[in-house]
This record gives C-alpha cells, sequence and structure tokens, in this order.
C-alpha cells in the first residue's frame, strides 16, 4: 500500500475557488494535452459546489503550467449542473456535455425538493485550444421510438418504464464518461439519484444519444463502462436496496448488453469508481473503508480514502490518503497511469463552520479542490500484457 506524501498537484483555479468536484479526463494524443473538466460554485461556498464548468488545461508532465477555463456558469448560484463527460472531439479541441437542472433563467433554490422539480436538458459545449475559446450551448437529444426527444427526468423514466423498468424518480439524469471503441464514441445515462435508477449506455452520434443496452442491475449516480473486443466492462454504485447499502459493483456483458455477470465487492462505500482498459484488461478503481479510514482528521464522508486497483481480478495497487480521493478518474497515457480527483488538504468545510455532521461528528466531503497525480506503469514487467512482452 502507498500511504500520505503521494506526489501530486493541484489543478483547478485554487486562488479564486474553494470548492472542485466531478473531474473528467480528455488527453488529446496527437497535441499531448491533457483536459480536466470539473465543476465549482461561487467563493466561499464549500463541500459540493455544481453552478460552473471549468476547463484545466496542461501538459501531463507539468501540471504546474496549467490554463484555466470556463465551460459554463450560472452566475451567483452555487448549485444546478452534473457534468461527467469529457472527450476529445477534433484537434485540439474538447466537447464537454453536461445536466443543466437549475431552472435556466428562473431563480434557483438551494432547497432540495426544488432541486427535484427544476426544468432540466442537457447541453454540450467545445474548448478550442488553438483559438482558446468556448463554443455556444447545443442541446443533445435522446433518440427513443418516439423520435429525438430532449433530455430529461420525463423523457429518461418513460424509456426505462417502455423497455420494462420500473422507475418513479424525480432527480436528473446525468451523461457519463465517455469512451471510445473503433472509432466510435460512447457514454451512458443513469439519474443524480441516491435511491437506485438503471443505466442506458447510448452511441453519441453528434448531438444525438442512440441507446442500445440497459444495465439491469439497479445503481446509484454514476455508471462507467468501455468496450472491446471482448464484451462491455462496467463500474457503478450498487444501490443500496439490492446488494446493500456501500458496495461498489463491476459488471461484464459478452452479448453487446443483452446479459451481464456482476461481481460485488462489499468492502466498496458509496463513491463514484472507475474502470478502464490497460493493456488489454479490464481496471476496476474503487473507494473502499480502509482500516486507517477512520484515522482521518476530520473523518472523510463515506471514508472515501482509500483506492483499491483491480486488474484482471487481482489487486495490484492500494493506495491511502487523509484528505481523500474523491470522484477519481484515471487515465492510461503511453502504458502510464494518471488520476484526476478531488480532495480536501486544507479542510476548509471545517475550519469555516460548514462542514456536514455524520453521528454527531464533523466530515469533510473531500470537494475542496482537484489534484493531478501520475502513478506510473503498474504492471510486473514479467507480465505478458506490459510494454515488454505483449500479447
Amino acid at each position: 500500500m502507498r500511504y500520505d506524501n503521494l506526489d501530486m498537484t493541484q489543478i483547478n483555479n485554487g486562488l479564486e475557488q474553494t470548492a472542485a468536484c466531478g473531474s473528467s479526463i480528455a488527453y488529446d494524443k496527437a497535441n499531448g494535452t491533457a483536459f480536466v473538466s470539473y465543476m465549482t460554485g461561487v467563493p466561499k461556498r464549500y463541500g459540493e459546489s455544481t453552478g460552473k464548468i471549468c476547463l484545466s488545461v496542461f501538459s501531463p508532465s507539468q501540471p504546474h503550467l496549467v490554463r484555466h477555463r470556463v465551460f459554463d456558469e450560472l452566475q451567483g448560484k452555487s448549485r444546478g449542473f452534473l457534468c461527467n463527460a469529457l472527450y476529445v472531439c477534433g484537434d485540439k479541441r474538447v466537447r464537454v456535455m453536461f445536466t443543466d437542472h437549475s431552472g435556466q433563467n428562473a431563480l434557483y433554490s438551494e432547497d432540495v425538493d426544488a432541486k427535484k422539480t427544476a426544468p432540466m436538458a442537457v447541453y454540450s459545449r467545445e474548448y478550442d485550444f488553438a483559438t482558446d475559446t468556448v463554443t455556444e450551448r447545443r442541446e443533445v437529444f435522446f433518440r427513443t421510438a418516439r423520435g429525438e426527444e430532449p433530455i430529461n427526468n420525463e423523457t429518461y423514466c418513460r424509456y426505462l418504464r417502455e423497455n420494462g423498468y420500473e422507475i418513479n424518480s424525480k432527480w436528473p439524469p446525468i451523461i457519463n464518461k465517455v469512451t471510445q471503441y473503433r472509432g466510435e464514441w460512447y457514454t451512458a445515462i443513469t439519474l443524480d439519484d441516491y435511491a437506485f435508477s438503471y443505466a442506458t449506455l447510448c452511441k453519441i452520434e453528434g448531438d444525438v444519444l442512440v441507446p442500445f443496452a440497459i444495465c439491469p442491475e439497479k445503481q446509484t449516480y454514476e455508471f462507467r463502462y468501455f468496450v472491446n473486443d471482448e464484451g462491455i466492462f462496467g463500474a457503478f454504485r450498487a444501490a443500496p436496496d439490492d446488494h446493500g447499502t456501500n458496495h461498489a459493483g463491476y459488471t461484464v456483458s459478452r452479448d453487446g448488453g443483452k446479459t451481464w455477470e456482476t461481481t460485488i465487492y462489499a468492502d466498496g462505500v458509496q463513491s463514484r469508481h472507475d474502470i478502464l482498459e490497460y493493456y488489454g484488461k479490464p481496471l476496476f478503481i474503487y473507494n473502499y473503508k480502509s482500516d486507517r479510514s477512520v484515522e482521518n482528521f476530520p473523518r472523510m464522508h463515506n471514508f472515501r480514502n482509500a483506492l483499491k486497483f483491480v486488474y484482471d481480478g487481482e489487486v495490484i495497487l492500494d493506495l491511502f490518503s487523509k484528505h481523500g480521493f474523491v470522484e477519481h478518474d484515471t487515465v492510461s497515457i503511453r502504458g502510464e497511469l494518471y488520476m484526476a480527483f478531488s480532495n480536501c488538504p486544507q479542510a476548509l468545510s471545517t475550519e469555516n463552520g460548514a462542514a456536514w455532521t455524520e453521528d454527531g461528528l464533523s466530515v469533510e466531503q473531500g470537494k475542496e479542490t482537484v489534484q493531478w497525480m501520475k502513478l506510473g506503469y503498474l504492471l510486473p514487467r514479467s507480465t505478458k500484457h506490459g510494454p515488454n512482452g505483449r500479447s
């Protein structure tokens, strides 16, 4: 296990932001440029804040030389976006897809019940690194039997019910991590619901998401996956009323999404997990409650300060940091792994009286900064999957 003193660099604009979360990585290999999108909000908003979508641009080997840009912003509001989808869409261009559930021009309330009923839609914007410009919003649609529909709670829940899945939720849709297979881009739609929902896997065709499979596992919040010639490999948070609370789910379909085989990691905690293809095999990364998690000061919400890396069924790395690993995203660049994630090195929520309380104790959400960390090459040199002996 690797403990603290990990080599990481803060890449969000810490001079202006007191919160940052939801990091997503895109790598432009033709130009050697890394892009990380994340959400923040108004200054002095501590913990989760989602009123602004920002972008950090840098070389993976020089993260301290970072360019900060804003994709979209809800003026004066600290909540209202859901953003998990970022990918390279052209030469020195990246595209972000996000849900705006703020009520758009209406006055947004911080009240949770108001959040559930606010108007919502999914949009995209692009950033051009060469000209340093951001395009206007374009609405993203969902292809159903009714045609191309806006993506919102009503249309998505109706789609699930029409395909045999019972769902009764008022929460907004999430457009999830984007993956590429044979030159095509894919993502998934889920709901920002802590109870349960189902993931619909989609192909991206311009501004239209075209569904091709539904994962039957009850899950909460995000669903991440990749596709290769062997099948579809997914990661999700297991729903509390299905496999029990605070577990991590790993699922595989080898017939295009018709049937699925699922493994539940009982030591997983409620957090956004990740999965990627690494030397032809699945690398599943999930948060778990470490024996050291209770040592954290202040304590981390849901004990999100330890990670396990499971490669082809075996744990190859175990990480711990008292400051947290929250909403992490990992990418392989020339066979070496890099990670972006949120943490709370200054414990700003606790220091400013804004911490959550669980079991009578103050807890940090771990959503204060976005960090960039190089993990390097993880597999033993003797493995046939490695650079000295690829199969």
